[in-house]
């Protein structure tokens, strides 16, 4: 447990600073100079690209490989995660996930960096005009003090902000004969862009959408952040599984970050990625509408009232049995015993088809419940 701290909130004036000056020279400074000097197709598609990597290796690697190491990957793809997450200006690797540990470990207590509890702008941005009492605390990243890569690029972080994340696309810009302009493109709004997508996550998905897996905490699943964030948006499951390395689940689900894991995966630069079982996921789902479903229940005839609950206790049942059989079936096939794990694996569909066919009824029947005088 985390002592509280008695020192007063200081301001952080680099970061008030910064964060305040950067959105002036992306939106009103970049609009004035793409008048004078002329738009080119270039221009968006440096702040694309650039978006697309440095957001990747925030979702990707800062956030689902290195806090919550929900797959393994080879350093050349840490590397990469470290150069472009730096360029996003949110600090180290290793400092960025001390903090988003404590997150997850302290959620909307004091020692939550960004907890939404102490309103949505702070949790949005506030947070960060402030100097965190706990920053220094590292002693939840000791995994990652062991990383060499992750120690490299805490050495270097500054370096690796100002060198990639302002001056490449400097760079960029000059060999298309407007250096500036790439400043202001591929660096100034890029990360303005980066900042307040990512932002949302902590904010947005904090408040606003569904709490589909678990109702006692503030993460909701919100498709609209998801959109910007490389698939960061369906929060209440990040939350309920942490360790998974998916936060869409659902194959039509949009997270990018994902599929790229995924492809790392099948390029062979990833491995071991953590995925929730099917039955303890639809267990979390079906506990949190359980408690809508039953207060209609209990508005019900009695026979019918009778009968919902008695299919309610058949769904359950049926879980727990997937839940154990996919438990089975999964040591089965380490072990090799293909013919048992076949037929184990096949019990175990049965049982997980049935229980949502039970509760597919259960729902349609109280849809159809009509209010009780």
């Amino acid at each position: 447990m985390i002592a509280a701290s008695a020192s007063p909130i200081r301001k952080d004036w680099v970061n008030i600073v910064f964060l305040t000056l950067s959105p002036v020279l992306a939106v009103p400074v970049l609009a004035w100079h793409t008048f004078h000097t002329g738009f080119h197709w270039w221009m968006p598609s440096l702040t694309a690209g650039l978006y697309i990597l440095v957001g990747l290796s925030i979702c990707a690697g800062y956030h689902r490989y290195f806090s919550h190491r929900s797959y393994e990957c080879s350093r050349w793809v840490q590397l990469f995660y470290a150069i472009f997450g730096a360029m996003a200006a949110q600090n180290s690797i290793l400092r960025w996930s001390a903090g988003h540990r404590r997150h997850h470990a302290y959620p909307e207590q004091e020692w939550d960096p960004y907890s939404i509890r102490r309103g949505f702008w702070w949790a949005h941005i506030v947070w960060i005009f402030h100097i965190d009492h706990y920053a220094n605390r590292l002693d939840n990243v000791r995994d990652l003090q062991k990383n060499p890569v992750v120690m490299w690029q805490h050495r270097w972080y500054k370096v690796l902000l100002l060198a990639g994340g302002l001056g490449l696309p400097t760079l960029i810009g000059a060999l298309f004969g407007n250096a500036l302009a790439g400043l202001l493109w591929g660096g100034f709004l890029r990360i303005v862009l980066v900042h307040h997508s990512t932002f949302f996550v902590n904010s947005i998905a904090h408040q606003f959408g569904t709490p589909s897996y678990d109702e006692k905490s503030s993460a909701r699943d919100n498709w609209a952040v998801a959109l910007l964030t490389f698939g960061e948006g369906y929060h209440s499951f990040h939350h309920r599984f942490p360790g998974d390395f998916r936060n869409g689940i659902s194959w039509y689900a949009w997270d990018p970050a994902k599929w790229f894991i995924r492809g790392l995966k099948w390029l062979g630069l990833a491995k071991a990625l953590n995925a929730t079982p099917e039955p303890v996921i639809e267990q979390a789902r079906i506990k949190v509408t359980a408690r809508h479903v039953e207060a209609r229940i209990a508005k019900a005839d009695p026979s019918l009232k009778a009968q919902l609950a008695q299919r309610m206790a058949t769904a359950r049942a049926n879980l727990e049995a997937a839940v154990h059989l996919w438990s089975e079936q999964a040591e089965l096939r380490r072990q090799g015993l293909s013919k048992q794990w076949r037929t184990t694996y096949r019990s175990y569909r049965a049982r997980l088809k049935q229980a949502r066919k039970e509760w597919r009824w259960i729902l349609r029947t109280v849809n159809q419940l009509a209010p009780r005088p």
